[in-house]
């Protein structure tokens, strides 16, 4: 494991570098993306993924005090140390689409156009944990499965010699999968708002699953035997699944089809009638 890119004069962890990696490779592609669909702007772009990573943070660390914490503090909230996903994913969330309202930005065209890159942010950040290791390891494996599917880490940020399923690697490969395919089915679904619910889908059944190996890290069971991150990850994929159906059967209007917006001097063309000519005779 490499835990810390340098540790003198000043220290840098590996995974701070790789959530860096993440939204700036998320930034570049976002801005690329909102271009292409001609809404927002260079600066919306600059803006949402500042939001997605402030609200992000904040609320991985809050959902970590609140359900899995010993104690809430301002001590316990300033340490390096606690960030839960599911929390993270809903204020970041919740954030954006407030963003989004605000500058009167088509919605689900604007969702769309943000679904691919936070399956590749998502990616880059597991790629931190790995190369960190910081305790999201799986359950302990059998010695005859090859590596890296199952391993140990033992010069990780939290070091264990047993071996154990490489979960971190496991949801890195799904999340550049999902990624792949967002970004070829982006220019071929007509009707805005799909992409967005097979993000939903896919990310949510790819954690739900995930979980399921993963040790509980003491994390509380809730109803049914399942986790926090269980029960977010099972309502991402049924709310994606009810967005996909019903975005893929209502009416597109014209001037949103493919999630790319006409510019004001083809949406006028389109606007204006052809004359026919009546040929003389």
């Amino acid at each position: 494991m490499w835990p810390y890119v340098i540790q003198s004069p000043i220290r840098i962890g590996t995974y701070g570098v790789m959530m860096a990696t993440g939204f700036l490779t998320a930034y570049y592609l976002l801005r690329s993306e909102f271009q292409r669909r001609h809404i927002g702007t260079d600066s919306d772009a600059d803006w949402i993924i500042f939001i997605g990573m402030i609200a992000g943070v904040i609320g991985a660390k809050l959902a970590y005090l609140l359900t899995e914490a010993h104690e809430f503090s301002l001590k316990a909230f300033f340490s390096g140390a606690g960030l839960t996903w599911h929390g993270g994913l809903i204020l970041a969330a919740l954030s954006i689409f407030g963003y989004i309202l605000a500058k009167k930005m088509p919605f689900w065209v604007a969702l769309d156009a943000i679904a691919p890159e936070l399956a590749t942010g998502y990616g880059f950040g597991r790629i931190g944990c790995q190369l960190a290791g910081d305790g999201d390891y799986g359950l302990h494996c059998a010695a005859h499965l090859p590596w890296p599917l199952c391993m140990s880490y033992p010069h990780g940020v939290v070091p264990t010699m047993d071996l154990v399923y490489a979960t971190p690697m496991y949801e890195t490969l799904g999340s550049f999968v999902l990624f792949g395919v967002l970004w070829a089915l982006r220019k071929r679904i007509k009707h805005p708002g799909v992409l967005f619910g097979i993000y939903l889908v896919f990310a949510g059944l790819m954690r739900f699953a995930v979980e399921f190996i993963r040790q509980t890290e003491n994390r509380p069971y809730r109803f049914w035997g399942l986790r926090d991150a269980q029960i977010v990850a099972l309502s991402e994929t049924i709310v994606g699944l009810a967005l996909w159906a019903y975005m893929a059967y209502r009416n597109v209007p014209r001037d949103l089809e493919y999630g790319v917006i006409p510019l004001p001097e083809q949406h006028q063309k389109n606007k204006t009638p052809q004359k026919h000519h009546k040929k003389k005779r």
